[in-house]
C-alpha cells in the first residue's frame, strides 16, 4: 500500500503547527511533512507529535522548494490524503506605505504558492482526499489597512471555490477556511496589530474545526461567531456602514 501522507506549509508555529498537532491526534496518515523555514522549530514540534513528522526546512517563496518537492514525490509516489496550504502573509499598513517589495512577497506567498503546491499534489491525491486552504474572513470585505491582503485572500476564496467544483467528479473535497483573527499565533504580531479585536480565536480550535469541516466536504469553513457575521455582513450589507460597524466595536 502507498504511504498516506498530509502536507502543511508554514507548520512550524500558531495555525500551523496546530494543524500538525490534530492530525497527530486524529491519526488518519502515516506520516505529516511540515513545511516551513525554521528547522529548530520544526524539530521542536517533533517532539510533541505521535505521528512521524517528516522535516521539510524549506522556503516556499524560492522556486527551489517546489524543485524538491517534485523530486519527493515523484521518488515515493504516496497516497496525500490532506493538504493544508496555511503559509501566508499579511501586515496592517495604508497601501502608500506598504513596501513593493513586501506586497510581492505576500501576494506570491498567499495566492502563488498555494495555487503552485495544489498543482503538484494532485496528481498524488486519490478519491477521498482534502485539501485545506487557510483564507480569512478578510476575502469576504475589502478592508482600508489590509487591501492586498484582504485582496490576496479573497483570490484564494474564490479558487479554492471553483477547485472544488472542478475536483468533485474526482471526489476530492476542497474546503476554505477563513477565520477571524487569531490571537496565540504570530501573524498578528508580524501584521503589525497591537490591540486584540473584538472576538478573537484561539489557534487550536480553529485547526480542529477546519480539519473537521474539511472532512465532512464542506467547502467553507467559518471559526467563530466574528468571522460568520462578517461574511453575513459582506453578503448583504453596504461596505461603509460594515467599516463604520469595525470601527466602531474596534473588530
Amino acid at each position: 500500500m502507498r504511504k498516506s501522507v498530509a502536507i502543511v506549509t508554514g507548520a512550524s508555529s500558531g495555525l500551523g503547527a496546530e494543524f500538525v498537532k490534530e492530525l497527530s491526534i486524529q491519526r488518519k496518515v502515516d506520516e505529516i511533512w511540515g513545511l516551513a523555514r525554521r528547522k529548530d522549530k520544526l524539530e521542536l514540534l517533533k517532539a510533541q507529535v505521535s505521528v512521524p513528522l517528516r522535516i521539510l526546512a524549506l522556503d516556499l517563496l524560492d522556486d527551489s522548494t517546489f524543485r524538491v518537492l517534485e523530486e519527493i514525490l515523484r521518488k515515493e509516489r504516496p497516497s496525500i490524503s490532506f493538504l493544508v496550504n496555511n503559509a501566508g502573509r499579511g501586515k496592517y499598513i495604508s497601501f502608500e506605505k506598504e513596501a513593493e517589495k513586501d506586497m510581492a512577497g505576500m501576494m506570491e506567498l498567499n495566492m502563488n504558492v498555494p495555487v503552485r503546491m495544489v498543482k503538484l499534489c494532485l496528481p498524488y491525491m486519490e478519491r477521498g482526499a482534502h485539501i485545506l486552504n487557510v483564507c480569512s474572513a478578510a476575502a469576504f470585505v475589502p478592508l482600508p489597512g489590509l487591501s492586498v491582503y484582504s485582496a490576496s485572500k479573497s483570490f484564494l476564496l474564490s479558487f479554492s471555490r471553483s477547485l472544488g467544483k472542478e475536483l468533485s467528479s474526482r471526489h476530492i473535497t476542497v474546503t476554505a477556511l477563513c477565520p477571524y483573527w487569531i490571537e496565540d499565533t504570530e501573524f498578528m504580531e508580524n501584521a503589525d496589530v497591537h490591540e486584540h479585536p473584538a472576538g478573537v480565536l484561539r489557534a487550536s480550535e480553529t485547526a480542529r474545526q477546519g480539519l473537521k469541516d474539511c472532512c465532512r466536504g464542506k467547502s467553507l469553513s467559518i471559526p467563530g461567531p466574528m468571522g460568520k457575521l462578517t461574511y453575513l455582513g459582506g453578503r448583504f450589507l453596504p461596505l461603509s456602514f460594515l467599516l463604520f460597524m469595525k470601527k466602531v466595536f474596534h473588530a
